[in-house]
Formats: C-alpha cells, sequence, structure tokens
C-alpha cells in the first residue's frame, strides 16, 4: 500500500490535556486509512497494566514492567515490534521498538534498503532520481529516552505515546504511521534505569535519601553521552550500530535539566558552531525546536526557553557520528522535580525557573510548583510535534539528510584532502586503536603498498591514508584536525567568548600520541583498504635458555603485556636505563622477560591483541632493572557517584589490573595493597567524610567517611612504605595528605587564565621512571588543572610544562604562558613510601591514552625490587 501524502496536513496531533493519561482524539480527527489494529482492545492501558497512570507523582514503573509492557503491546499489535538489540555493560537486554504501519513493517527491509542507497554518496544517483526514490521509501525518526537515567521524566511520556500509537487510528496517528518508521530505544542506558527506579521504588516510605547514591552506569555515569569519539561502552556502540543500520534522518534525544532551568528548553542551539556538521542538519533542529515551542504556546504550557543553552555542535564527543551522516540531531531538556519524582518548589516562594518575559522565554513559567506530571505532558507535546512535522513533509527529510548531506562529504571543502599517518609509529598499538575507531565510525582507512608522495615530502610504503572525501569524511576532519576555537563564537563583537557546552578539542591523533600530517595532493601508486585485524604485528620468535623477550616501552599498550605476564606467573623486569643489544638501542622502561614457554605463549597472545612486537635475544641484557611485584594489588580510591573514578575502573577493567575499589574498612589496615591510584574528585572531604551511612543502605556503607583516623591511616600507609599515585584534582588531595613540597600555581582568575578541555604542550623526561616510554614532548590534557611549583630539590620532575613557546596545541585558552615552566608530574619520596601526582588529566575519560603510560609506569614501578645489573640474568634464569 502506497504511504498517504508525506504533506498531508495533522490535525491535532499535539493536542494534551495535563495530567491525563487517557487518549486525546482532537476535534476534526477523523478515522481513515483503515481501522485500528483488529486485537488493539486487548492492549491495556498503561494506567491499567502498571496500575498508575504515567506521570502520577512518586511512581516510576520499574524498567522490567516496561519491557515487559513493550512486549505486551507489540504482541497484541500489528504496528509495533519488540526486538533486542545487544547487550548492556552489566549484561542486561538492550530493547527497542520499530513502530509504523503493518505495511511499513512488513516491507522494512526494503525501506531500509531505499534508504542506504539515498544516504550512499557513490551510489551515482542523480538529484531528479533521489527525490524519485525518496517517494518510494519512508524516513526513520529515531527516538530515544534515559540515556541519562536520574532524567526519569521522558520515559512515562513514550509509554503514554507508544500506547496511544498502537491503539488509536485517528487521520493524525495514522498519517505518522504511514510516512514514518519510528525507532524507539526505551532507554539508551537500561542498566541505570534499573539501578536508579529499583533504587528509588526500594527506598519508598523509608528514611532513606530516594536517589541512587553511585553512578547510574556501571563506568561512566552521566559521562555515557560523552563516548562518542572512542566508542568504549557496549551502549555506546549499540547506538552507533541503530544509526548505521536505520539511517534515520533525525535522531530525538529526550532529557532533563535541573528543576531551576526553563520548563522546556528547545533548539535553536548556542555557540560555537563547528566547521564540520551541515548547514541542514543544524537548521532542521533549530526549525524543530521553534515548532515545538509554538506548539506549547498554543496548548498553554509555559515557560519553554530557546536558544543560549547548549552549543552541542563544536565537540563529536557530544553529538557523536550521527550528523555526519545526515541525522538532525534534536534534544529537548525538561525541568526536573524533587528525588526523581516528587514536586518541587523553590524554598523562597519563586516559581522554579523564574525568568523575565523575552525573545527567548516568551511565556515564563509563574506557578510554585512543578510536577512529574507536567514533565510527561511536556515530553509528549516534543514527541507528538517531532513526529508530525517529519511525517507531513517526509521526503524532504528523506532527500535532505540523507540523499543531500551525505553527497556533501564527498565534495572538496577548506579542510586537507587526506590525513597521512606514516608508518614505523612509536605505538603500534596506538594505530591498531585508531583503526578499530574508524572501523565503528564506518570510517575507510587505506594502507600504501607504495612511497606516499605529499609534495617533495615522501612517506614509506606502510603509511596510513585516510581521504577526508569520503562518506564520513566530515567526520574524519572532526576527529583529526587541529582545533582553533573561533573567536566568533560570542553575542556581540564586545561580548565576553562563549566557552562550548563540553571541551573545546576532540583531536585523536594526539589523544593517541600518533604522529599525523594532514595532506594535500597526495600521491601513492597502490594502496589497500584495511580494518584493525590488518593491524598487526609479527609472531615473536622463540627466545633460547638464557635469552630474554623484550617490549619497547613506548605503548600505553604495556599494562596489557605487564598484567597478563602477571596473570601467568611470568617475572617481569624493567630496565632502569637505555640498553643495547647487537646494536639495537632499547630505552629506560623495556620490559625485560625470561625465556620460556609460558612467557613466549602470553607475549604472542598479547601482540597479537595489541600489534605490540615482541624481539627475542639470546642473551639477557646486563643493565639495571626494576623487578616488578608479582600480581601487583592495586587499591583504587574512586568516591561514590564520581565519574572519573568510574572511568579508571573501566581503564583498570580494560587493561586488566589486578585492582580493587578501596572500601571504608580497608583503611583500617591498607597492607593488602603495593599501590593506591586515586581518582580525580576525589578530594579530602570525600575522603573523610563520605556517604552518611544513616542515609543509605547498608550496600553503599563502603563509601561512607573513614574519619580523621582514615585520612591518617592513608598517609601513614605512604610513610611506611606504600605506593601512592593520584591523577588530576586527585594530586592536590595527595598533596594536602603528605604535605607535599609543591604548590599550585595554576592561576584561578578565569578572566586573566582559562584551559577548559584543551591539549597543551609539555614536556617529558623518557629516563625518569614515571614516564618511561613517554616521547620527549606531547600534548596532555589539561582542564584549569593542577601545575606546580617545586619548592624541594629531592622531588623529581618528570613532566613540565615548556619555559618558552607556544603551548596550546588544539583547542581553546587564554593566559596560558602562565603555566611556563611549571611542573606537572612529579615524584616525591614520602618516609619509606613514594608519592607520584600528575596535576594533568592524563586520565580524562580515558581519552589522553597516550598517558596511561604514566599511571602505568607509577602504578607497577612503586612497588618494585631494584635488581643489579649482574643479577638480571639469574632472577631472569630464576623466572
Amino acid at each position: 500500500m502506497k504511504r498517504m501524502s508525506a504533506k498531508r496536513v495533522l490535525v491535532g496531533l499535539t493536542a494534551v490535556t495535563l495530567g491525563a493519561a487517557a487518549l486525546v482524539v482532537a476535534p476534526g480527527d477523523v478515522r481513515v486509512g483503515g481501522s485500528a489494529d483488529a486485537a488493539a482492545a486487548d492492549i491495556p492501558t498503561p494506567e491499567e497494566f502498571f496500575g498508575f497512570e504515567m506521570g502520577t507523582t512518586g511512581k516510576l514503573a520499574s524498567f522490567d514492567d516496561v519491557k515487559d509492557y513493550f512486549q505486551l503491546v507489540a504482541t497484541e499489535s500489528d504496528s509495533v515490534e519488540y526486538d533486542v538489540a545487544g547487550t548492556t555493560t552489566m549484561g542486561n537486554d538492550y530493547p527497542i521498538l520499530r513502530v509504523s504501519s503493518p505495511e511499513n513493517l512488513q516491507r522494512l527491509d526494503e525501506i531500509l534498503e531505499i534508504n542506504q542507497r539515498l544516504a550512499d554518496p557513490r551510489s551515482g544517483l542523480s538529484e531528479s532520481q533521489a527525490r524519485t526514490l525518496a517517494t518510494e521509501s519512508v524516513p526513520v525518526y529515531y527516538l530515544e529516552a534515559t540515556l541519562h537515567s536520574s532524567e526519569v521524566g521522558n520515559l512515562p511520556a513514550l509509554i503514554d505515546v507508544i500506547h496511544r500509537l498502537s491503539t488509536e487510528r485517528s487521520e493524525s496517528v495514522q498519517n505518522v504511521l504511514d510516512n514514518l518508521v519510528i525507532l524507539v530505544v526505551p532507554s539508551a542506558n537500561p542498566d541505570g534505569q534499573h539501578l536508579m527506579v529499583d533504587y528509588f521504588n526500594e527506598t519508598a516510605g523509608t528514611d532513606y535519601n530516594r536517589v541512587y547514591p553511585d553512578l547510574y552506569h556501571k563506568y561512566v555515569g552521566h559521562d555515557n553521552n560523552r563516548d562518542w569519539i572512542f566508542f568504549t561502552q557496549a551502549e555506546s556502540r549499540i547506538r552507533t550500530e541503530l544509526e548505521q543500520k536505520y539511517r534515520p534522518v533525525i535522531l530525538h534525544f529526550m532529557h532533563q535539566a535541573g528543576a531551576n532551568n526553563p520548563r522546556m528548553w528547545l533548539p535553536p542551539f548556542d555557540e560555537p558552531l563547528g566547521p564540520n556538521v551541515d548547514s541542514i542538519v543544524i537548521s532542521a533542529a533549530n526549525a524543530l525546536g521553534a515548532e515545538i515551542a509554538n506548539a506549547a504556546a498554543e496548548e498553554s504550557l509555559p515557560g519553554v526557553s530557546t536558544d543560549d543553552a547548549y552549543g552541542i555542535f563544536w565537540n563529536a564527543d557530544v553529538f557523536g557520528t550521527g550528523p555526519h551522516r545526515g541525522a538532525s540531531l534534536f534534544l529537548h531538556e525538561i525541568a526536573s522535580v524533587r528525588d526523581l519524582a516528587l514536586p518541587f518548589s523553590n524554598d523562597d516562594g519563586t516559581p522554579p525557573g523564574a525568568t523575565d518575559r523575552t525573545m527567548r522565554t516568551f511565556d515564563p513559567y509563574t506557578d510554585q510548583e512543578w510536577t512529574l506530571e507536567q514533565i510527561v505532558e511536556y515530553a509528549k507535546l516534543s514527541m507528538y510535534t517531532g513526529l508530525q512535522s517529519v511525517a507531513k513533509d517526509a521526503d524532504d527529510w528523506l532527500f535532505n539528510h540523507l540523499y543531500r548531506v551525505n553527497q556533501r562529504n564527498m565534495e572538496p571543502d577548506d579542510g586537507p584532502e587526506a590525513y597521512i599517518v606514516p608508518a614505523d609509529q612509536r605505538d603500534p598499538y596506538a594505530v591498531k586503536q585508531l583503526v578499530e575507531i574508524f572501523d565503528i565510525a564506518d570510517v575507510e582507512v587505506d594502507r600504501a603498498l607504495s612511497t606516499v608522495r605529499v609534495g617533495r615530502d615522501t612517506y614509506p610504503a606502510g603509511s596510513y591514508v585516510i581521504w577526508s572525501q569520503q562518506p564520513m569524511g566530515s567526520w574524519v576532519d572532526q576527529v583529526l584536525e587541529i582545533d582553533e576555537y573561533p573567536d566568533q563564537a560570542r553575542k556581540c563583537a564586545d561580548c565576553p567568548l562563549i566557552m562550548p557546552y563540553s571541551e573545546t578539542t576532540d583531536n585523536l591523533g594526539m589523544l593517541l600520541g600518533l604522529d599525523v600530517h594532514p595532506a594535500d595532493g597526495v600521491r601513492v601508486a597502490r594502496t589497500e583498504r584495511v580494518t584493525a585485524d590488518d593491524v598487526t604485528a609479527p609472531a615473536p620468535d622463540v627466545a633460547p635458555p638464557g635469552g630474554a623477550y623484550l617490549v619497547s616501552p613506548t605503548t600505553y599498550g604495556l599494562a596489557h603485556v605487564i598484567t597478563a605476564l602477571q596473570d601467568d606467573d611470568v617475572p617481569v623486569l624493567r630496565a632502569t636505563a637505555g640498553f643495547d643489544v647487537d646494536g639495537d638501542e632499547y630505552a629506560p622502561g623495556t620490559v625485560v622477560v625470561p625465556a620460556g614457554e609460558a612467557a613466549h605463549d602470553v607475549l604472542a597472545e598479547v601482540s597479537e591483541l595489541t600489534a605490540l612486537p615482541v624481539t627475542a635475544v639470546d642473551t639477557a641484557p646486563a643493565v639495571d632493572a626494576l623487578e616488578l611485584e608479582p600480581s601487583t594489588t592495586i587499591g583504587l580510591i574512586r568516591g561514590a557517584n564520581n565519574m572519573p573514578g568510574g572511568w579508571l575502573m573501566w581503564l583498570a577493567d580494560t587493561y586488566g589490573l589486578n585492582y580493587e575499589v578501596v572500601e571504608a574498612d580497608d583503611y583500617a589496615d591498607l597492607s593488602e595493597f603495593d599501590t593506591i591510584l586515586i581518582a580525580p574528585g576525589v578530594t579530602r572531604k570525600r575522603i573523610v567524610e563520605g556517604l552518611d551511612p544513616a542515609k543509605y543502605p547498608e550496600r553503599f556503607h563502603w563509601a561512607r567517611g573513614v574519619g580523621e583516623q582514615g585520612w591518617q591511616a592513608l598517609a601513614d600507609w605512604v610513610t611506611d612504605g606504600g605506593n601512592l599515585v593520584a591523577v588530576g584534582t586527585a594530586a592536590e588531595t595527595a598533596r594536602d595528605l603528605l604535605d607535599l613540597p609543591l604548590a599550585n600555581a595554576t592561576p584561578t582568575k578565569r578572566e586573566a587564565f582559562n584551559a577548559p578541555g584543551t591539549l597543551l604542550n609539555a614536556q617529558f623526561d623518557p629516563s625518569s621512571p614515571a614516564t618511561w616510554g613517554m616521547p620527549a614532548s606531547w600534548p596532555v590534557w589539561y582542564y584549569n588543572s593542577p601545575a606546580y611549583e617545586v619548592t624541594d630539590d629531592t622531588a623529581t620532575v618528570a613532566s613540565s610544562y615548556p619555559t618558552d613557546g607556544e603551548l596550546l596545541a588544539s583547542g581553546y585558552a587564554h593566559g596560558e604562558d602562565a603555566l611556563h615552566g611549571l611542573a606537572n608530574i612529579v615524584t616525591v619520596e614520602v618516609g619509606d613510601g613514594v608519592a607520584t601526582v600528575a596535576g594533568a588529566d592524563i586520565t580524562f575519560r580515558s581519552w589522553p591514552r597516550v598517558t596511561w603510560t604514566v599511571v602505568t609506569n607509577a602504578v607497577f614501578n612503586g612497588p618494585a625490587t631494584a635488581v643489579a645489573a649482574d643479577d638480571v640474568a639469574a632472577r631472569l634464569a630464576g623466572g
């Protein structure tokens, strides 16, 4: 059946009534396009199924019940399909729904095939052919709730919307079903939905706080929408796969903001505007925001604001790959209530989100209270209006967003023609991971089989070429170009510069530690298309008895090597000085492993994983070394609901570290730990005061405060021989704990100094144990971080900011000259122990992988035992 005209006016689809869960059929709606599903009468209303209306104050449906309801709807309705798109980080289902007319669902494969062809800039379609083809298909509308699991109000609204779409056959609903395939993600973080809502329901009627007190994602919490350049989490990869399979023309993300924010914020988005997102994508989101704001005015829903709030089109970590495929990114932010689902009011009697009447907020909110019921109604209005808008112009959305945007990706622009990653990079693992990231994002990577020529410069065979004129070419530019923050990101010529919603750069090459060259006029005779599986190292030879295996320290994948060897009880030594074998030079920090079958098998497996070469030598090197503590035990002080601590857990699990989270009871005896790592964001207050055990169930008492006695116990553990490592803002915690000879000299006045989420040039001492394997100079991730004047000559400065020259490498900073000559990474002996601090955010969201080398060095070297050169061979033989 041919779908109804995409130009049909949808009458009354946005009609809503505050506080009502019943379906609304606006005056003028007529039932067309066939009757409701035959079994629609068997679909219970949400109130009948859950026992309460969606949006009832204090009532939240468990996600298990939500899944059961959606499966029931899909069973009874021929307009809804239920599916599981994957498995989450914690092993839960990641459910999706497909909602459309029965005819569209029956021909869904054909629809997706047509849409893929429209979106393929190499399909050879002319504009007229593409316009004709667009009439034979329907666009996919992506609708997503609860990425952030504390934002619970959108899912109840979505449940009401699904019930209406599956049971009502008014003209407006039928037109939406005929003209769209709606891809519904009930929760983009099912794990968090279980954690947050189950806890809320569990604590009902108790004196406990009602909001879940820890991260609502196992690792990254609220940062789960900051994972769109590395794709580290299972949920991020699932969403990316959905975008690739369904090619939606719009990504409608439903969010909530603070209780005193506007009742609902909508696009237009704010500055800054990056150079790599197509204008069609931006203008469509802005236009839809204006349309929903107008619908809110018509329905007398006050407090809606537009503009100014989010400058999200600068960073790929916020908007991901979807806009580069032609999907318009649209989000709404609805004000939250108290404790997830309880009414909110201000203590001073002012209306929540009170504001003057302006062009930004033309109808201010004046009531004294804000409720979950209202959140649900505003969310339904946003969804209904969005669906209506795209459905009425379906052909244009398909043509402009799938065909035209992707065609433009192939056109020359102001950026480079290609990016060259020369062969023989210092870290092969970084090369492999770059290609893996590009595999996930559908970026094409070529490896040169002959010399690459760029003007008078040449690059050897084996170099990688990433062309910018390819289907995902605009995303290639986004993540590989050096970012220059736009000075025009202002409201007026004399107005202050607007800072981005997120960070100021997302340069993958610098974050991974790779040398990447933008290039024009690239000439190369032969190339091959490669994936990450093609980035390999030769299998290691077998070292003879008395020999050894050597692994270079110039890789952040060294943790994989060390932990895998320790897991198999293979001794691990690290050379404390440079040495040579048969004319080949090896740097300080080189891993030295005894010959043997176990070592060979482990190293072969790790080499396959990381593409790191392993060298077999006939004779163990005679060089002073450190012998690492077998199965080095690491304690992680992460803090409850502390995202940097969650990212460190992910890094520790990914690299196989033998770690445990330090719990309150552990402070009575910390001797089980060889090293303690303090995460950024952990302060003295977090350690001393922690969570109040009277306000949370016993399972959260691990994060209770340990008092001044526990604080002193941690200091005593270090002075008695412990190895403490503190990163980012936790460097200040360590300085306070141990009275380290450091003075934080980072300027605090932002009008004089500001470097918010940027890459700054730093220098490293590769002979210092903390920075073994690091290049002599490389950018570090910096977020107005501590930087130190060292007040004691006995402290070892392993990294500092150059004394002169340009510090900004990519992104934005002003006043950064104040950092010249200040220390970044410092190691200090404290009694019989040692502390290593890194002021810069070297583990920020796992992004700056190149500096993970520093953490690896610090956590393993500190507890190690010195071995003299004359004894190295004997130690290896003993292994």
